[in-house]
């Protein structure tokens, strides 16, 4: 092959100054279906008429667990409202307690890795028995962290549910960026018949193209906080159709061949 001229293609960068708001969201790979119900005259209103922006429902005393395929980013969004509610809990002088994890993943390793993305944050940390775990007395924000879920999986799912109804908690559902958007309303769907109404984002600074977690909210679940930083003291944000949108546009440099 030596001596040989090979020609390569030509690098283009991709015209995004020149793209319109569908021209955006088809590139993050949003759904036609979707784009089809859209309407407004910015890319936030379009964002607005099909999908609901809220609060995560987090009170003292009613637990919260977080669910997600594995390496959704899950832990590491857990461990960022954790650290949130002990930065709350320090600046009250007393008034508030330390937040309270429950490590209910038994994925070798997924405890300790937790309490080392935990370490120097004042929260406590407690992998409960199998058995019925009582939360009587416990006024201060409990968050539950749940094994990495195949929904395809019958057994996995009752575990799932199992430990949903031990501890009486509310349901949340992780979404990483860059999932495929068509699994992503599987799970969405599956967690929503499951009595999920609430969706956090993760790995937004990990993943150019972010329709997995527009497809996955339109399912009819509310977005709430977004997460793009693996930093457990930063990069974690309540969610609005402005946010999204100007996420939507900032979109990664990447060089598309022409052949």
């Amino acid at each position: 092959m030596s001596g040989q001229n090979i020609s390569k293609p030509e690098i283009k960068m991709l015209p995004s100054q020149s793209m319109n708001d569908f021209d955006i969201l088809q590139w993050h790979s949003t759904p036609q279906a979707i784009l089809d119900i859209m309407e407004g005259p910015t890319l936030a209103d379009k964002l607005s008429s099909v999908l609901e922006f809220g609060d995560l429902p987090v009170a003292t005393g009613i637990p919260i667990a977080l669910g997600g395929a594995s390496g959704s980013g899950k832990s590491l969004t857990l461990a960022k409202l954790a650290a949130r509610y002990a930065r709350q809990a320090i600046q009250s002088a007393g008034q508030i307690k330390e937040p309270l994890v429950l490590a209910c993943d038994d994925t070798p390793g997924s405890y300790e890795k937790l309490k080392s993305v935990l370490k120097g944050c004042r929260v406590s940390i407690q992998q409960p028995p199998n058995s019925i775990y009582s939360l009587d007395g416990e006024n201060r924000i409990v968050l539950i962290d749940l094994p990495g879920i195949n929904i395809y999986s019958p057994k996995a799912m009752k575990h799932m549910l199992e430990i949903i109804e031990r501890f009486r908690a509310r349901l949340s559902l992780v979404i990483p960026a860059g999932m495929d958007p068509e699994e992503a309303a599987d799970i969405a769907g599956t967690f929503k018949e499951c009595g999920t109404n609430t969706i956090i984002a993760s790995r937004l600074e990990q993943s150019g193209r972010i329709g997995s977690v527009i497809t996955a909210a339109a399912c009819g679940l509310k977005l709430t906080y977004g997460s793009y930083s693996g930093n457990v003291n930063a990069g974690f944000s309540k969610l609005s159709a402005k946010m999204l949108a100007g996420r939507l546009v900032q979109l990664p440099n990447i060089a598309v061949p022409q052949i």
